[in-house]
């Protein structure tokens, strides 16, 4: 005779189940936070788009007739990005912008968390006009004027959300420190 040998299936046990359930819903509960809320990454698109479309600008510029960057807000939510030179557009883009606070100014170097600049609206758009050697020759809110030091673009009134555009034309996140 063989002698018999219990053979347990795999499995887990209660608590093991109950732990299990409990990671997962903290996970999920996590996650729709996070993304629950729609306009919650519009700032960092504008931002994105922003940094985008001046280096585009940047360089269509070289060598050619003047760029202009042309962001205007509708007032429903969106924003035109309308980057063009003497020929016509080179690119247009419409973002949502939807609970986005969007302030620019010329030559303020101080952070955006302390100071955030003139209100961009369909009245006063940012506009960001380019030379030929793809250098900022002017830029402003609703009208230009030259650039000496940068061009501070301020979302949200954060540093992560922030846009600093140097006189040579340079796109990058952040403060302008100038120092």
């Amino acid at each position: 005779m063989c002698p018999t040998t219990s053979v347990e299936a795999p499995g887990f046990t209660l608590v093991e189940v109950i732990i299990a359930l409990v990671i997962v819903g903290l996970l999920a509960a996590v996650s729709v936070a996070r993304f629950a809320d729609g306009n919650a990454f519009n700032g960092v698109v504008l931002r994105d788009q922003i940094i985008a479309l001046t280096r585009l600008g940047q360089q269509s510029a070289f060598g050619r007739s003047d760029v202009e960057l042309r962001v205007t807000p509708d007032g429903s939510g969106d924003a035109s990005l309308v980057l063009s030179d003497e020929n016509g557009v080179i690119q247009r883009d419409t973002i949502a912008v939807a609970a986005v606070d969007f302030r620019a100014d010329v030559d303020e170097t101080v952070s955006c968390s302390t100071s955030q600049g003139a209100p961009v609206t369909s009245g006063a758009p940012l506009i960001i006009a380019f030379g030929e050697l793809g250098d900022v020759a002017s830029a402003g809110v609703g009208s230009v004027s030259p650039v000496n030091l940068s061009v501070r673009i301020c979302i949200d009134a954060t540093v992560e959300t922030s846009v600093c555009v140097s006189p040579a034309g340079f796109a990058y996140i952040g403060n302008c420190d100038v120092d």
